[in-house]
């Protein structure tokens, strides 16, 4: 796909088939996070792919221990997907490295998008930071996850704020 197309077709999505997705794929789309430019060039992300059902569902359901109604659809949500990739990073300038690893991400996303693959950006796995640092043993910071998949769900694209209003020109 063309980049502005796939810019305009990314959404959040929730609701997976059960169909797995080819390593090749998430090489790709974890190669394209890499690609990301980083604060000095630290690349401060590491990831934990999780495609075992059993884990994602140990984690979905350790989320929903800490949720409020609002946010059980993510919990599903980690249940249903194809693959969990948890994002953790190094935080030696936390500011500028968590700005990092958000572009990172967004390049994850980008690239699942033109794969036609499924995304979500799962901010309130934060909720269960320190329970999935111990259980991977990782003494970096948890930043984010991504819920990979495929779908029939077509979601409209949402409204924006007019260009106009955010910009000013000097």
């Amino acid at each position: 796909m063309e980049l502005t197309t796939v810019i305009e077709n990314r959404r959040s999505i929730r609701n997976f088939k059960q169909k797995r997705i080819p390593k090749k794929d998430l090489t790709e789309i974890l190669h394209c996070g890499t690609l990301s430019p980083s604060a000095k060039n630290r690349q401060p992300w590491e990831f934990i792919v999780i495609n075992d059902k059993k884990l994602k569902n140990e984690i979905g359901d350790l989320l929903k221990q800490k949720s409020d109604p609002l946010t059980l659809k993510t919990c599903e949500c980690i249940r249903e997907c194809s693959t969990l990739i948890l994002v953790f990073g190094t935080l030696e300038d936390p500011l500028m490295d968590t700005v990092s690893i958000g572009a990172c991400i967004e390049n994850m996303l980008l690239k699942a998008t033109d794969l036609n693959i499924a995304s979500l950006w799962i901010g309130y796995i934060l909720k269960i930071e320190a329970e999935l640092k111990t259980k991977f043993h990782k003494p970096n910071s948890l930043i984010s996850a991504i819920a990979l998949g495929y779908t029939n769900d077509s979601v409209p694209p949402r409204l924006r704020k007019s260009l106009e209003s955010l910009t000013t020109w000097y």
